[in-house]
C-alpha cells in the first residue's frame, strides 16, 4: 500500500502553473485598451450619424432661404423624388430620430454584453488561483 501512495505522490503536480499577476495585469490592460479603441470608433460613427440627422433636420425646417417656398410660407420637401408635405417631412425626421435612438441603445447593450463577458472571464481566471 505504501508503493501506491508513493506513486500517487509522484504523479501529483509539484507546483502550481498559472499566469503571474503581472501577466494578468498586462492582458487586462491590453484588452481594456482594445475595448476603448473599438468603443471610441463605434461612438464616433454613432455621434457623426446623429449629428448628421440633427443638422439635416435643422436645415430642413429652419433654412427658408435655400428652399423654395409656396405662397403660404410652407417649405416644399422632396423625399425620394416625391413632393412631401410639412407633416410628412416632420414624421420622416421623427422616425429617423427614433431609429437613431434605437441604434444607440443597441450599441450600448452590445458594449455592456461584451464587457460582462470580459468580466466573467477575468473572474473565472482569478478564481482558479
Amino acid at each position: 500500500m505504501d508503493e501506491f501512495q508513493d506513486i500517487k505522490n509522484l504523479l501529483k503536480p509539484q507546483r502550481d502553473i498559472g499566469a503571474s499577476e503581472q501577466l494578468r495585469r498586462r492582458i487586462s490592460d491590453a484588452t481594456a485598451q482594445q475595448r476603448r479603441a473599438a468603443g471610441h470608433a463605434r461612438w464616433m460613427w454613432s455621434a457623426a450619424a446623429c449629428l448628421a440627422v440633427i443638422v439635416g433636420t435643422t436645415m430642413l425646417f429652419n433654412s427658408r432661404n435655400s428652399t423654395m417656398t409656396s405662397g403660404n410660407g410652407d417649405c416644399i420637401v422632396y423625399v425620394a423624388g416625391q413632393k412631401a408635405g410639412r407633416d410628412e417631412a416632420k414624421a420622416i425626421a421623427e422616425a429617423d430620430v427614433v431609429k437613431m435612438e434605437q441604434f444607440m441603445r443597441t450599441v450600448a447593450q452590445q458594449n455592456a454584453a461584451e464587457q460582462e463577458k470580459v468580466n466573467q472571464f477575468m473572474q473565472h481566471k482569478s478564481l482558479q488561483k
